[in-house]
């Protein structure tokens, strides 16, 4: 049986006002709530953005997949416009070598990302590569000097697809995209551009670095803020399932305690009361036998006056523990007040309930209750009396168990009693 519920509900309104809460906030305060830096866009918290990382890997190799192939295919495209407008040349030979080695290490890495997707959002190999890919068109500037402009704007949109087409983290991009700029700057130098072109040349690259940066940075931002709006949605909802169980267990611990009386556990006289009602039905309705026994333990106020209240609450513990030990599932244990117990016994005639009663009370008077040095040994009188379900009801028998009850004290306590018919 069920001791005393605790009170599992105490602070669930403050807490339900917290959950409340954080529905509340804005972009700003998830951006200060983890910690967002604004220059990097990214968590700045290490742990953190590693989840991030780990939530968006698989989308982002997808991603970084599908920009790869593109890329792939642009290089062998330009490889066969350069061949069908220059021809092979020596010069070539170079530049075509780098896109060899270019391509398979965008093979390499688009095989690579299936197995281990985080190489998408980790930066490191797709800078390597996007580098080496600058590198192959710095070699188009003196291989191809009659090409220079179209080298110019391929490379315009390289810096455009570094920050935007191809996923990586914001700084490694910005990177990549300033060794970019200054290689075109520097190879424009070693051709002895115009003063006129050097300058617009500046100018693109630099506009071209600071809008790719900015576009990348708030996509970047705008990524990790859902994720930090799905991480605190996530929350929520574990308070929000927390503070439901908890409901849950204090609903079920104000029933306990509205049927149990909260000091032994046992059945309290109300529900004893419905319980009794049922199986009085029940053997009305099935034709069986039922007795009811009342119990009063012996001397309890002597208990209480010489080892003291808690001592006293000690041993009706004790004695509600061994009665629902040493009964069967199916008889029901309640205590009405006080010192007093009453049980129900169902299926049973009055001759094997007092064989019962008559072991309970035995083994009551043997089993003495050890509180510190003290051995203290408690006795009970037991009333039993048979119960008519055609005639009696709750009251009838009490009555007629009460009575019994008087007799064993008069004889001398500690005794089994058997109510007249």
């Amino acid at each position: 049986m069920p001791l005393q519920g605790r009170c599992v509900g105490a602070g669930l309104d403050r807490n339900h006002h917290q959950v409340t809460q954080m529905y509340r906030g804005n972009m700003a305060s998830t951006d200060e709530k983890f910690g967002l830096s604004q220059w990097r866009g990214e968590f700045v918290d290490a742990e953190l953005e590693g989840d991030f990382r780990q939530h968006a890997a698989e989308s982002a190799a997808h991603d970084l997949r599908l920009a790869l192939w593109a890329w792939i295919a642009l290089l062998i495209l330009l490889s066969a416009l350069d061949f069908s407008l220059l021809g092979f040349i020596s010069s070539e030979f170079f530049v075509i070598a780098f896109r060899v080695l270019l391509i398979a290490g965008l093979i390499a890495l688009i095989y690579r990302s299936r197995k281990n997707p985080q190489l998408a959002t980790s930066g490191f190999a797709v800078t390597a590569l996007e580098m080496v890919g600058f590198l192959s068109f710095f070699l188009l500037y003196f291989s191809h000097p009659g090409t220079i402009i179209y080298t110019i704007v391929i490379s315009l949109l390289m810096l455009i697809a570094v920050f935007v087409v191809i996923p990586n983290r914001v700084v490694p991009a910005t990177v990549v995209a300033l060794f970019a700029s200054i290689g075109t700057l520097y190879c424009a130098y070693l051709l002895d551009a115009a003063k006129v072109t050097y300058m617009y040349l500046l100018a693109f690259l630099s506009s071209s670095c600071a809008l790719g940066y900015l576009a990348a940075r708030r996509q970047h931002l705008t990524q990790r803020r859902q994720f930090a709006l799905l991480r605190e949605t996530e929350i929520i909802n574990r308070r929000l399932n927390a503070e439901i169980e908890q409901r849950k267990l204090l609903e079920k611990e104000l029933k306990q305690q509205a049927i149990t009386d909260p000091l032994t556990g046992l059945y309290n006289r109300r529900h004893f009361e419905s319980l009794f009602d049922h199986e009085l039905r029940r053997a009305a309705r099935k034709k069986s036998q039922l007795c009811l026994c009342l119990i009063d333990l012996d001397y309890f106020k002597r208990v209480n006056d010489q080892h003291g209240h808690e001592a006293g609450d000690r041993v009706l513990q004790h004695a509600a523990k061994l009665f629902v030990d040493s009964l069967r599932k199916t008889d029901v244990v309640g205590r009405i007040g006080g010192e007093e117990f009453v049980l129900l016994l169902p299926d049973s005639e009055i001759d094997s309930a007092r064989l019962l009663i008559e072991r309970l009370r035995h083994g009551l008077a043997v089993e003495h209750l050890q509180i510190g040095d003290v051995a203290i040994g408690v006795t009970a009188t037991f009333a039993v009396t048979r119960v008519d379900p055609e005639h009696d009801t709750l009251l009838t028998a009490m009555r007629a168990a009460d009575k019994a009850l008087y007799e064993g004290k008069a004889v001398g306590r500690n005794c089994v009693v058997i109510a007249a018919s």
